[in-house]
């Protein structure tokens, strides 16, 4: 019996090295090193929000350019947003409406640069484990706010073992919880600079704010 325990013991130590051999910190640097090394992505996304009072559901597919730095090109059935990093261009083809103002950054938007620089500073990441996803095995973290301010109460991330966020689950300070699910992912495409500066339609209503 004494034998069979020792046996136990090299088990053990197996397990312990296999659930510590990488931290939630190691995989945010890993990700952050492996975004600094990308130039320009094209990524097909979906998204869909849950509310927490009415229960109801939203859900958008879509496609996102972005090309660093600050560059963004989001297309969706319902809307169309760009910014070049200067200006920002928002048309809705429902009514035909173009809204053009200076471009912000704002605290709670998910662009990468606020999801792999902003987000790791502002909030305490752990490990949860891993979990499969699209038939591949992904590490799964789990990220609480430093601050009882912060418009996002809790958030979860999937990353992949190439190290790419494949999947983002919200929950927001009303208890939505808004979920990105990233479908494909297409890096380093030399994306030229004119996709992110939006022509305006004929017969257009332009809004301009700036």
């Amino acid at each position: 019996m004494k034998r069979l325990s020792m046996l136990f013991v090299p088990l053990l130590l197996i397990a312990v090295s296999i659930v510590y051999a990488i931290d939630a910190r190691e995989i945010i640097e890993n990700v952050q090193e492996r975004y600094e090394d990308i130039n320009d992505a094209v990524i097909e996304f979906s998204q869909s929000v849950r509310f927490k009072v009415s229960r109801a559901e939203q859900s958008i597919e879509g496609t996102l350019h972005f090309k660093k730095p600050k560059k963004y090109r989001i297309e969706t059935a319902e809307r169309t947003i760009v910014t070049d990093g200067t200006t920002s261009w928002s048309w809705n083809p429902s009514n035909q409406q173009l809204v053009v103002d200076n471009y912000k950054e704002e605290t709670h938007a998910l662009s990468p640069e606020q999801l792999l620089l902003t987000y790791p500073k502002d909030y305490y990441s752990t490990l949860v484990g891993e979990e499969q996803l699209a038939g591949k095995s992904m590490y799964v973290l789990k990220l609480t706010p430093k601050e009882d301010n912060a418009f996002a109460t809790a958030m979860k991330i999937w990353v992949s073992k190439d190290w790419l966020i494949r999947k983002v689950e919200i929950t927001d300070v009303n208890g939505a919880v808004t979920t990105y699910m990233i479908k494909k992912i297409t890096v380093d495409q030399d994306i030229a600079d004119v996709k992110f500066a939006y022509q305006v339609p004929d017969n257009a209503e332009v809004i301009d704010l700036r």
